[in-house]
């Protein structure tokens, strides 16, 4: 797939999760599939989905950077720090 693509796929991921992350900090819940958490009655399973999210960013971020060539693969860097992926 051509860089440009991946960087535009992965920066539409990327703000879906910001948007994601903004809402649920503002509303102080927090669903995923179909597992609703609010921040005062489990506040564990809140920061489990907001952080779920933030990896997504991040994640998005780093393929963005790798797009554009300025950080290397992630992937690669993913399945080196986890051997027991295939």
């Amino acid at each position: 797939m051509p860089p440009a693509y991946q960087a535009i796929i992965f920066g539409i991921l990327g703000l879906c999760a910001i948007w994601g992350i903004q809402k649920n900090i503002s509303s102080g819940a927090a669903t995923s599939r179909g597992w609703t958490s609010t921040i005062d009655d489990n506040p564990v399973g809140f920061c489990l989905i907001v952080c779920g999210r933030a990896v997504c960013l991040g994640f998005s971020i780093a393929v963005i950077l790798h797009a554009f060539g300025l950080v290397g693969d992630p992937v690669a860097n993913i399945k080196h720090a986890l051997p027991f992926l295939p």
